[in-house]
């Protein structure tokens, strides 16, 4: 029987998933332990003769909200904060956010009310028929919301900035071309065709024979590239990358830096620091 492995991008989310429950899990045991201790000790200080109940309450409460994730991770795969329908899936998710509290506060608050006369021995009241307890809740789980979703959301956009590495460095290896993104397009350039290129803050400004691009990458992910397409390209400055195939001349400014000049006329700065790549036969 055949089976479809699953698509890459989904095994990406995946992955990014796996990994965020467990930092997401061990930060929540922390506030757990952290707010328990916290109401414990300000109970104990007030002369309260339930000390030990906001243990019970933080369990509750944080347990429930473990239990919620899935709900959150789910509403992010159906209705992703990405260009195009961001607009409509904010106001998606800002709903999500009534049902999320809604789920909370109702589920907490029946645990509390089982426990309560099983561990302390009195019943628990919340106060549900008063709006502002409703409201207060409501505030601080979409502050909840919020934060969970942004933690998944970002470390799915790491992953799947990843899997487009790996992508692109495939590209290099087995068909000698780059990816590059610019103005919101990839486009795809043969590595010879690429004369130099040079860091420009967060881009990096890429010189072909017919046109220069100002793709959205660092350097150091340009030269991996260039590296694994196997030409002729050699860092020679922390923010400059050469061919040497068209390099014509190596001059020295006198302070143990260089400049190459190149056949199409320009001039590249070329650092000390870097100086056992100037070796004119790397260029033959």
């Amino acid at each position: 029987m055949e089976t479809r492995s699953a698509h890459p991008e989904l095994e990406a989310d995946r992955r990014a998933d796996r990994k965020t429950w467990l930092y997401f899990a061990c930060f929540l045991f922390a506030s757990f332990v952290v707010e328990s201790l916290s109401d414990q000790h300000l109970l104990t200080r007030t002369g309260d003769p339930y000390p030990n109940l906001p243990w019970l309450s933080q369990a509750t409460s944080h347990g429930i909200i473990l239990a919620l994730t899935p709900f959150i991770t789910i509403m992010l795969s159906r209705f992703p904060l990405s260009a195009g329908q961001w607009r409509v899936n904010l106001l998606i998710h800002a709903a999500a956010t009534v049902a999320f509290s809604g789920v909370h506060i109702l589920a907490m608050v029946a645990l509390r009310k089982l426990l309560s006369p099983l561990i302390f021995g009195f019943p628990y009241e919340f106060g549900l028929a008063d709006v502002s307890v409703w409201l207060y809740e409501y505030r601080k789980d979409v502050l909840t919301y919020t934060l969970i979703a942004a933690l998944f959301w970002l470390n799915r956009m790491v992953e799947q900035r990843d899997l487009e590495a790996q992508g692109a460095r495939r590209d290099a290896r087995d068909l000698h071309r780059l990816t590059l993104k610019s103005g919101g397009r990839s486009y795809f350039v043969d590595a010879a065709d690429v004369i130099w290129a040079r860091a420009a803050g967060n881009y990096v400004e890429v010189v072909t024979q017919g046109r220069t691009y100002l793709a959205r990458m660092t350097l150091t992910e340009l030269v991996r590239l260039l590296e694994a397409a196997g030409d002729h390209h050699r860092r020679v400055h922390r923010s400059h990358v050469v061919n040497f195939q068209h390099v014509r001349e190596i001059a020295p400014t006198g302070e143990g830096d260089v400049v190459l000049r190149l056949d199409t006329g320009d001039e590249v700065p070329g650092s000390r620091r870097y100086r056992d790549r100037f070796d004119p036969g790397i260029a033959a």
